[in-house]
């Protein structure tokens, strides 16, 4: 049964859109000098990227990446150049090198892949599934609880990440938990983001939902549940006023979603 939102403290778990967040500065690097320092440095800043440490079109100033990590420019170039790659960082020669934006295109192609592989590993999931598999679910979702009424959006979302990969994993197919990470990072930067307390709440009712369906047999209902889940990204956006959408840190506005 979901709890009563209104027994839990008042207080939003993540700033409100516009608000200041942690920057370069407050970032740490515990430098192992028998591993790669470029990779230690692009491990360091893409956390932080996706976890919205680093907010969108902020600034990544080399010399201060140096000083603050003392570390040489040649591997911190090389990280941001990764990152790069990978559409987390913006680089220009005029301007310099920038927090990416959120894209709409990215998101569009981020909640295809995992939407289509989450889906199709529960499907495989289903007919296999035990109640111990239901235990160990649940108590993730518990932690997940315990984590909005600390008001830690830090360790919800780690236990948010938590539930998935378990749930992928009963499928028996571990190995493609990794390309669904590596596909939902733009979705994972937007949710950090848009980290409103309401919407946590929710996201413990929908994950009782599919667990609810898996434990009571009925295969289709937990894939219809977790698609719903799933496809609330896109609900949000129809949720918010024209002036929340404006405020995103997005390439074009959020209102332009199809």
């Amino acid at each position: 049964m979901a709890r009563d939102r209104t027994a839990l403290p008042h207080p939003e778990l993540a700033p409100p859109i516009g608000a200041s967040r942690p920057g370069l500065e407050t970032l740490t690097l515990d430098l192992d000098r028998h591993l790669s320092v470029s990779d230690q440095v692009h491990a360091v800043l893409r956390k932080a990227i996706v976890d919205v440490r680093l907010a969108p079109n902020e600034r990544i100033s080399e010399n201060s990446i140096c000083k603050q990590f003392s570390v040489s420019r040649t591997p911190v170039r090389a990280a941001i150049q990764r990152l790069a790659e990978e559409g987390l960082v913006d680089v220009s020669p005029q301007r310099g090198s920038f927090v990416a934006p959120l894209r709409l295109e990215g998101l569009r192609d981020s909640h295809f892949v995992r939407r289509s592989l989450e889906l199709a590993l529960l499907r495989e999931a289903a007919p296999i599934w035990t109640p111990e598999m239901g235990e160990t679910m649940r108590a993730i979702i518990a932690r997940q609880e315990e984590m909005v009424e600390a008001l830690d959006p830090d360790g919800f979302f780690q236990e948010d990440e938590r539930f998935h990969q378990v749930l992928a994993g009963h499928s028996g197919r571990q190995g493609v938990w990794a390309a669904i990470q590596a596909a939902k990072t733009p979705l994972m930067r937007f949710h950090r983001y848009w980290a409103q307390r309401e919407r946590l709440f929710d996201v413990l009712d929908e994950h009782r939902q599919v667990i609810d369906a898996l434990d009571a047999g009925d295969a289709l209902g937990a894939e219809e549940a977790l698609a719903r889940h799933l496809d609330m990204v896109f609900v949000i956006f129809d949720r918010m006023t024209d002036e929340q959408q404006a405020n995103l840190p997005f390439d074009v506005p959020a209102r332009d979603i199809p």
